[in-house]
């Protein structure tokens, strides 16, 4: 990290921040979110709407906020893109 703070990108639903793995998906899906079911679930629809986001891979964390649970996938996958855009370039970080 070298002394700078990767801060938070925050929507609705989601929080992200660039990740510190070289180009890949981390997902912190905390057990308050609901049972398993629903956390798996969630986390699928989120791989996907990163696939569908992202075509050239990227190193991000995504922190699901209570909503994104119950959220349309339509929903899920704009929120990642706008965050996305607002994401700092990696040289930034």
């Amino acid at each position: 990290m070298n002394g700078k703070r990767r801060g938070w990108v925050k929507g609705k639903n989601l929080w992200i921040r660039p990740g510190g793995d070289p180009a890949g998906l981390v997902m912190a899906v905390r057990r308050s979110l609901g049972k398993a079911v629903l956390r798996n679930r969630l986390k699928r629809r989120l791989r996907v709407a990163y696939r569908h986001c992202c075509p050239d891979p990227t190193d991000i964390v995504i922190f699901p906020q209570p909503g994104a649970v119950c959220a349309e996938f339509s929903q899920l996958e704009l929120e990642l893109r706008s965050l996305l855009r607002r994401l700092p370039e990696s040289g930034d970080t």
